[in-house]
């Protein structure tokens, strides 16, 4: 089995039953999604992984908007080849891929939107996944709380932002995790995640956090199209 090819054409099929138009790109494995958002996806090898895990690389690119991409990597568990990979597009559809969908439209939580440069934004918050044994699951903003004041200088011009975060830890105490905006890793984000996870009380073998974020530029901010 290409699995590559198998990825996107179970894509295809799931995002078909959603409602969208989708096209299979004419030079590469690339979907098309809309006649605008280009989905790919591939696998890479992770040295000591379980043989129930696969990992893949997902690319979401818009020509206009973020033509390099937005990047990330995600894992399918299953006991089969076929339910590892149907993990792996099922876990992409509920976090990146809802996320950047609702990016595109002007629904927005008030409560969440802010100003930077005389501009106002509107973050749109992914789920929130969970792993591990969580005696009281956090907020859906949780993480977001923690780095809200720390992004706003690092947002740019560009009509969407976006930031992943990941963070996990173990019962032995130890903690891993990182913040990357616009497909970068951030530092001082990372620190601060970190150490809200440090504070964390392990119940079973380990605890872990992840959400995607995306950040639309207000309509009303748009400039103007030339006359």
């Amino acid at each position: 089995m290409n699995t590559n090819a198998y990825i996107i054409e179970v894509l295809k099929a799931k995002l078909i039953l959603a409602g969208y138009k989708v096209e299979r790109h004419p030079q590469y494995l690339t979907l098309i999604v809309n006649s605008e958002l280009e989905i790919s996806a591939a696998v890479f090898d992770t040295p000591g992984a379980h043989p129930y895990v696969i990992q893949v690389m997902f690319l979401t690119a818009h020509p206009l908007h973020f033509p390099k991409g937005i990047v990330e990597n995600l894992a399918g568990i299953g006991e089969t080849p076929e339910k590892r990979v149907e993990a792996a597009v099922d876990n992409y559809l509920t976090t990146i891929y809802q996320t950047v969908m609702d990016g595109f439209t002007d629904t927005h939580d008030p409560g969440f939107d802010f100003p930077e440069n005389e501009v106002l934004w509107h973050p749109k918050l992914g789920n929130l996944s969970t792993q591990g044994q969580w005696e009281n699951l956090p907020q859906e903003d949780h993480l977001y709380k923690i780095i809200k004041e720390k992004f706003k200088p690092m947002l740019t011009a560009d009509k969407f932002n976006w930031l992943k975060i990941y963070v996990s830890k173990s019962a032995a105490g130890n903690v891993i995790g990182e913040c990357v905006f616009n497909n970068q890793l951030w530092p001082e984000g990372t620190e601060a995640i970190l150490a809200d996870a440090n504070l964390w009380q392990v119940k079973g073998e380990f605890m872990a956090l992840k959400q995607f974020i995306m950040f639309r530029r207000c309509d009303k901010y748009d400039p103007l199209p030339p006359v």
